[in-house]
Parts: C-alpha cells; structure tokens; sequence
C-alpha cells in the first residue's frame, strides 16, 4: 500500500503542477461564474457609460461582440487591456454623454440585425 506522503515526495513536481492548475482552474470558474451572475442582474444591462468602465464592461453589460465595440472605439491592439471609457471619450475630443449615445445606437442596430 502506498502511503500519501511517500507519493509525494516522489512526485513533488507533478502534485506541485497539478496543485497550481487546479488553483487556475478554480479561479477562472469562479471568475467565469461571478460575471454570469453579475451581468444577469438586470439592473447591470445596458448601464449609463461611467468613466470608470472599460470595453469588455461595456460589451458584457450592452451583450455586443467585443469586435464591434474595438471598431466602434477605434481601439489599438495596446489599447485591449483595461483602458478606460474616460481616456477614450478624451481622446476622441468627446464627452461620455456623446460616447453613450454612440453605444446605445450601434446597441440598437446589433439587436435589430440579430433578430
């Protein structure tokens, strides 16, 4: 019979590769499962524009491809991190209001091709 201590001392490197994949995993459903219950809120669909957000905030909050917001945007492959709707708006020379409105028209077009 093997002991589980003698095991893993044996095999320290693979418990240890096993023991941190299980910890990605663990936090990627768990991310995976915390965004799921946030953006089925209703009250957290199609939310005013705040300078704090983000695209990917904006694609899940409005359910838009993320492709069609990096247009809508003009983003930059360095600008797909978390580069937030205030530093957009600033520079394309707009106001968040202005930026709202243009995601709440690409918004309705998107649904009404969709159905």
């Amino acid at each position: 019979m093997i002991r589980a201590g003698s095991f893993i001392r044996k095999h320290y490197l693979a418990v240890g590769v096993f023991a941190v994949s299980m910890i990605a995993v663990l936090w990627f459903a768990g991310t995976l499962l915390l965004d799921f219950i946030y953006f089925n809120d209703p009250r957290h669909k199609d939310e005013t524009l705040k300078p704090w957000m983000t695209p990917r905030y904006v694609a899940m909050s409005y359910d838009l491809p993320r492709p069609m917001l990096e247009d809508l945007f003009q983003l930059t492959p360095q600008d797909r991190g978390r580069i937030r709707l205030s530093d957009i708006a600033a520079r394309e020379g707009m106001t968040l209001d202005e930026l709202n409105a243009m995601v709440v028209a690409a918004a309705a077009a998107h649904r009404a091709n969709s159905q």
